[in-house]
Formats: structure tokens, sequence, C-alpha cells
């Protein structure tokens, strides 16, 4: 384990030494997102942002991890996940039921498709190589499933040949030193090819057109000690958009038309897709196959959060066991710090507040007695001064409303109690919330929930800020201070992470600049349109939307032919997408029509002082989204005057 004074640290499958360890971090929610007939043979995308977590979840079904967990099944903590990968069928109460094998796609395939070849040749050459790699990674998974040792125990399997295929260059039936002697000779051949300065269509390995290893593990081929290894399959290819486009496209068609009983899973970010793709339905579809988009599996099955909450919990656990008294052993309450804000250090504040709106809202309805019963009912209204704020804070919204609403009416009838009750909704006291956040300095931004919508469905974002957070925790238990964090130092941690996440969004992506001064003109206006005086659209907007016609227009090949800049522009947005900087909702219907909304991740609503749910948004025409792209937001005489 490289950092177990604060396992927040640990952000990737690859950076957790051991099977324990990883184990014991593993958030099993992910497994929830799953059909639950995920190993039945279907082929299943599985894409998101990068950090969505992917590369753990294929991590997870490997056979070392596996054999671990069985290991471990007498330990509480991994109770629920041994009970979801059982209902998977990927175990048994005494044996791992499916043998994966997994395979980086960052590994020579990218340098493959650089040599130049003719399609059909760096077809052939990338099956035979991603063949090779397969076979002998069965071999390897048979042995660790059966507690055998890698390579030490080869001799005892025997590859037996397929009914009606032979693999170019190996003999049948052969011993599993064979196998290895001849998978390394494909991996060389290969790599001879890449090192060739100029290579030519007949040098290495003869290949093939088909996945040959898929029709192997199906026919099961694979002896041990000279019985067959009855076992169903699991391939899972990481990482695919490390792939050159020709490759992934020849790699899902193989795939696809095989129609192997062997379980293929294929993982990439979504860079892997076209623009037209992620602007479309195509991020949330897969040719002949199941598509998990694992942010969009989040937001719809309203999981995430519990899920974050086990992953928190028990890097927290982690910590204290490693630093002993030194480390908070729970990571939510150090950040569940509600009450704070009605400690003595706030009271003053609060009431200064208190007092300036109360005094605003006697001025708003001077002169204005049909407004009478609405103050009294404030008034007479018991609570916290926190509680009373907040309240005070919501008429004022609501008689702003009622005002702009009523100009014109010739008679102005006294409104109700009940007329109010009816009015005062989560989503006022919500903006009211959030007003007083801007107006007085009032922390919004804290809390675990507020920090697991931060996260906007990506786990890594939120191992991030949760990381952040502990850290501040860990520093003061060192020092013998209580680990708690006040609401106001959870903000500001927490807003510092805007920088470090999305400004280096230009190392990232080639228009990477052109985005955050689109993004830059999103938030300006989002909080334009949230903080007018009478809230119109409560408790505010975190995002924009075009009408799915105009969407239509925006990945028409013809249009963006004829108008360079509107290609230019659904290039922009693809990239804001696939990096996770927007989040696409299509067919979103409204009064009639249908939208495609784009709402900001979470992580840019502190620095534009934003709400943290979804459902709100406006509509721009796709002709002034283009030009905040170049010139930025600037609000119009109508957009003062809403």
């Amino acid at each position: 384990m490289k950092d177990v004074r604060n396992p927040f640290r640990l952000q990737t499958a690859e950076s957790i030494d051991s099977e324990g360890d990883f184990l014991r971090l593993f958030g099993h929610g992910v497994l929830d997102l799953l059909p639950a007939d995920a190993l039945s043979g279907r082929p299943l995308f599985i894409r998101s942002a990068p950090g969505g977590g992917k590369t753990s979840l294929l991590k997870l079904f490997t056979p070392s991890v596996l054999q671990h967990l069985l290991a471990m099944k007498g330990n509480e903590a991994v109770k629920d996940l041994i009970n979801k990968l059982k209902a998977l069928g990927a175990i048994s109460e005494q044996e791992i039921k499916v043998l994966s094998v997994m395979l980086p796609c960052a590994r020579t395939f990218p340098a493959l498709a650089d040599v130049g070849l003719k399609a059909p040749r760096a077809k052939r050459l990338l099956l035979a190589l991603i063949d090779a790699r397969i076979i002998l990674g069965a071999l390897r998974a048979t042995l660790i499933a059966r507690r055998l040792r890698f390579p030490d125990d080869l001799a005892r399997l025997t590859l037996r040949a397929l009914p009606d295929e032979q693999i170019p260059d190996l003999s049948f039936p052969c011993n599993g030193s064979d196998v290895q002697r001849w998978a390394e000779r494909v991996e060389q051949g290969v790599c001879d090819i890449i090192d060739e300065l100029m290579p030519t269509d007949g040098s290495g390995p003869s290949g093939h057109d088909s996945l040959l290893s898929l029709r192997l593990l199906d026919a099961n081929s694979i002896l041990l000690d000279g019985n067959p290894v009855e076992s169903r399959w699991l391939v899972t290819f990481d990482d695919m958009q490390k792939l050159a486009a020709a490759q992934r496209t020849a790699l899902l068609e193989v795939v696809v038309e095989q129609r192997s009983r062997s379980t293929v899973w294929m993982a990439e970010r979504f860079e892997a897709l076209t623009t037209d793709e992620l602007l479309g339905s195509g991020a949330l579809s897969g040719r002949d196959g199941e598509v998990i988009a694992l942010e969009h599996e989040w937001k719809e099955k309203r999981r995430f959060e519990p899920a974050v909450r086990v992953i928190a919990e028990r890097r927290a656990r982690m910590a204290a066991d490693s630093a002993g008294a030194n480390a908070p052993d729970s990571f939510a309450p150090t950040i569940n710090a509600e009450a704070d804000l009605e400690a003595p250090i706030w009271q003053s504040k609060t009431h200064d507040a208190l007092d300036v709106v109360r005094k605003r809202v006697e001025a708003l309805t001077q002169g204005k007695p049909q407004y009478a019963e609405w103050v009294k009912s404030r008034t007479d209204a018991d609570g916290s001064l926190r509680e009373q704020l907040i309240n005070w804070r919501a008429l004022e919204i609501l008689i702003e409303r009622h005002t702009r609403k009523r100009q014109l009416a010739l008679v102005l009838e006294p409104l109700s109690r009940d007329e109010l009750v009816d009015k005062d909704g989560a989503d006022v006291r919500g903006a009211a919330e959030l007003f007083l956040s801007k107006e007085f300095g009032f922390p919004f931004y804290f809390g675990f929930s507020r920090l697991a919508s931060l996260a906007s469905f990506n786990v890594e974002q939120f191992i991030r800020l949760a990381g952040d957070l502990f850290e501040e925790s860990l520093a003061a238990a060192i020092m013998r201070r209580p680990p708690n964090l006040s609401p106001d130092r959870q903000e500001r941690i927490l807003g510092e992470a805007y920088d470090a996440r999305v400004l280096d969004l230009p190392r990232r992506a080639k228009n990477g600049r052109e985005v955050l001064t689109f993004i830059e003109a999103v938030g300006q206006f989002c909080n334009h349109v949230t903080h007018q005086p009478n809230a119109p659209y409560s408790p505010g907007i975190n995002g924009i939307a075009i009408s799915m016609q105009e969407r239509k227009t925006l990945i028409d090949p013809k249009q963006q032919a004829q108008n360079p800049a509107l290609k230019s522009f659904a290039e922009l947005l693809g990239t804001a997408l696939a990096h996770n900087i927007l989040h696409a909702e299509l067919d979103y219907k409204v009064k009639g029509n249908t939208y495609m909304v784009l709402y900001l991740n979470r992580l840019l609503c502190p620095k534009f002082q934003l709400p943290l749910g979804f459902g709100s948004f406006r509509e721009r025409p796709l002709r002034e989204l283009m030009t905040w792209a170049d010139k930025g937001f600037r609000p119009s005489k109508t957009e003062t005057l809403l």
C-alpha cells in the first residue's frame, strides 16, 4: 500500500497494491448498476467520464481478487459484496464460478496502429495479439482459480484443438508451457513490426480475422490434469478509448458478430465516442449489446450517495486502523455540521442578517395591506434564529414574485396564511438559503449530501473531494484538536477544488480553452438567472437547453459542412460531455416541447453560487450559445428584467 495515512489519496485501482486492501476499499454499490444477466454472454459496454470506476469494477472479477474475497468470507465487511456477486453468478459459497481475463488496451495496441500497415493486415495482427493475450490470460486464470501457481504449474494444463479451427503456429494438443512460448512469440513478432522503420505487410505473425480465443473458451478446450475446466468465461477490455478508431471499430465488430457464449465487457471513457454519439443517444446505446453509462445509471437509480458513503467510511476506517487514535474512524460525522450554524459563533451574524431582511420585507410591504397576514405569520412563527432568517428571506422572494405578477391587477385582495403555505415550498426555501449565502456569507456547500452532489456521479471526483476534507480532519486529529470541520471551512476547501479538476482541461483536450470560455459563460448566465429577486426558477438553475430540433441541426453533417462554426461548437460540447464538464439529458419534456438539457458538473456550482439539484434550466437559442463560446455571456435588457 503506497499511502495509508489518507486512503482517499488512493484514487485508482492500480494504486492499490494488494487484493486485501482493494477489497477493503471497494464500494459494492456499483454492482447495483449491472443488469442481472451481466454474465450471460451478451456483450456489455461500460462507459463513463474519467474516474467513473470502470477499472475497479473489472478488477473485482479477476480470479486473484475473487479468490481473496472467498478467503475473507467470514469478514462482516465483505458480506454485502459476496451476496451481490453470488446473485450475479460470479461466485458460490466455496468457489469462483466465472473466470475472468482482463486486457488493458493501452499496452502495445495503440503503437501497432501507428505502424502504417494496410487496414486488413493491421486488423489481423491486432486480433492475433489479442488472442495470444486472452489465451495466456485464460491459462493463468485457471491456475489461480484452482489455487495453483502461474507459471510454475502451466505444464498441468492442456489445450486441445478446436473442432473446426486451427490457431496459426500453435500445434494441438499442447501443454500450458507450449502455449506460453507461443504467446510470447506472437507478442515479440508484433513488437518487431512496431520497431521496424518500414515494415511490410508480410512480416510478423500471419494473424487472422476473428477472435479464435473466444471460440476456444466456448469449446471448453482447456484441461487441467486431463479434465476439462468447466466454467463460464468473462473477457474484459479496459481503456478502449486508447485504441485507434479503426482498432476499436474492428474489435467491436468482431465481438458482436461472433456472438460468443463467453461474456465480453468493454470499458471505455466517453471520449472514445464521436461527437455525434455524445450529442445523440450513442453514449447510452450499443450495437447488439447493453450499455451501462455509469454517471447516467447513478443518477437514474438514485444510488450514488449511499454507494459513496460506504466508500468514504471504508477509507476512514483504514486510516484509523493505520494511525490508531490519530485519525477519525468515521468520515460522515466529521463533515455533518448543520448544527454548527446554530452555534454562538454564528448567532450574532444570523441576528444581524435577520434584522436586515425583516426591515426589507417591512419596507416592501409598507402601504400594501394585502400582505399583512403573510408578514404576521412570520412574526408569530417560532424556531431558531436560522430558521426564522430562512423563513423571512423566503417571504421576501414570494412577495417579490407576487408583486410582479399582480402589477396590472386593479383589485388587490388580502392574502391568507393558507395561500402562503401553498407557495412556501422546499424550492423557495432552497433559493432563500442560497441567496443568504451570497448576500451574507453563510456557508451553503457543506455536509455529506452536498458533498455527494458535488461529485456529479463520478466516484473519483467524490474521492478527491472527500480526500481534501479528510486531510484537514487528519491534520486536526494529529494536533489533538476535534476532527470535525466547520461548514465554512468545508465550503472553502470544496470551492478550491474547481481549480484542480476543471482548469487543467486545456492540457487534456485540444479545444479545452474554448470549452472553459463557454462553461464560464454558462455559469455566469445561470448565476444571473438564479439570483433574480423573485427567484423565477427556484431554487435556481444550473443548466441550459436547446430544443431537440436544434440539436438535430447541430449534429447534421450537411449543416456542419455549410457552417464550420456549427461543427466547432458541436465538438466543443462533445469535449465537455466526454470530460464530465457537462451532463446531457435528451428528450426532456416541458410544456409540450422536448429539449436536450446540458447541466453543469456540480463541482462548478460553488464557483457560480448555484443550487445542486437537477430539473431547473433555461432554454437558449443555439445561435446565442454559439456566441457565448466566442464572446462570453452578457445579460440583455430582457434578461435583466426577468
